[in-house]
């Protein structure tokens, strides 16, 4: 079986057929979050009607477990992993966990799929990062394939697999969401993918690089979008004033100056008019002053890269981004004042010693406030 271009099997009309109305547009990340926590803020979103709940996977759980939990004790919400490594599990234990899911569901599962940084798969995972285009590419294969019920057998130049066949009845095929910042990650996802996910993006971003990039590969694939679920994510900080701007500047310098996980992340600020106060901010953090770099950070930077301020604010930015294009948007709820490497050697190691203490409880209020004022 050679690679192929795989159609969209499945509508938006059949996602939404178990109770996921079409004017839910925010959907909650679970980041940082306990498992058992983390099933009941999913609880709390369903009744609050959010779109979607996310169940990351990096250290504080793996998405299945969790996600699976939620999936049984909640009703319309849709489930989603968000996100998981293609390089974490086989392409077989994928399918086989996320055809489970989506039974438990009942049809609810949203399988998010991403390649993750290099250093989480060769230092954690112990595989080989390469073809990162190709390796989605070869793995949603894969698991169309075997969604389908087919008897699998693919030799891609990245994942293979042979004579695998799912005996599992499905009441829908799962829906693949890429992850995917980059041009062609994202032209890929408009490709082959029932979605996609984004993280940190500038509305401008949003249309002159997602957007486009999506079209193309829809084009490509001879497809229309119309199916198609466009999304990002944003770390968020929402108050009951516009004091939550203040409070998610950290967040802002994190990302903007995170060049060694996501160059597109500073993209996303230059194409927002950005670049001079995203440099001057990266050479504060370069030079160890933290405090410093957050300092530089001006309020509209943050009015344009997260979802921060007043719950008003907040769904004025939505607004607008549906309007670009999207079809709806993500909030991590993120600790009041915090911020953190995102990989080793993000911050020089003497200007560690500046970094805020983790506010769990701030986190947890976080989510509070997201819930009650998003809802």
């Amino acid at each position: 079986m050679q690679p192929s271009r795989v159609p969209l099997t499945l509508s938006r009309a059949c996602h939404y057929r178990r109770g996921v109305a079409d004017d839910r547009r925010i959907g909650l990340l679970l980041t940082a979050l306990p498992a058992t926590l983390a099933i009941d803020v999913a609880q709390r979103a369903d009744r609050a009607n959010f779109r979607t709940a996310w169940f990351p996977e990096i250290t504080f759980a793996d998405s299945f477990g969790p996600a699976t939990a939620a999936a049984l004790q909640t009703e319309r919400i849709g489930i989603a992993t968000g996100v998981v490594g293609v390089w974490s599990r086989s392409a077989v234990t994928m399918a086989l966990q996320a055809a489970t899911l989506q039974q438990l569901s009942g049809g609810r599962l949203l399988l998010g799929l991403g390649v993750q940084a290099r250093g989480y798969v060769q230092a954690w995972h112990g595989q080989q990062y390469t073809k990162p285009i190709v390796a989605m590419r070869d793995f949603v294969t894969i698991l169309r394939h075997a969604f389908a019920g087919e008897l699998v057998t693919y030799e891609g130049e990245v994942f293979s697999v042979r004579n695998f066949h799912l005996d599992m009845e499905l009441p829908v095929p799962p829906r693949i969401t890429i992850a995917a910042n980059g041009p062609r990650m994202i032209e890929l996802a408009g490709e082959i993918a029932d979605g996609m996910i984004g993280w940190f993006q500038s509305l401008e971003y949003v249309r002159d690089v997602t957007m486009p990039a999506l079209r193309r590969g829809a084009e490509r694939a001879g497809r229309s979008l119309d199916d198609f679920e466009a999304t990002v994510g944003f770390p968020s900080v929402v108050t009951d004033d516009d004091s939550g701007i203040e409070l998610a500047k950290g967040q802002a310098m994190m990302y903007a100056t995170a060049l060694g996980s996501a160059p597109a992340y500073l993209e996303s600020a230059r194409a927002a008019g950005f670049a001079d106060a995203a440099e001057a901010i990266g050479e504060r953090v370069r030079a160890g002053d933290l405090r410093g770099a957050v300092g530089l950070v001006p309020d509209e930077m943050v009015d344009a890269l997260l979802m921060a301020g007043s719950a008003d604010r907040v769904r004025a930015r939505i607004d607008a981004y549906l309007d670009a294009g999207l079809s709806a948007v993500h909030v991590l709820p993120s600790p009041p004042g915090g911020y953190y490497p995102l990989y080793e050697d993000h911050f020089p190691v003497e200007s560690l010693s500046q970094l805020p203490e983790f506010d769990f409880g701030g986190l947890v209020g976080s989510f509070d406030n997201a819930i009650r004022l998003l809802g």
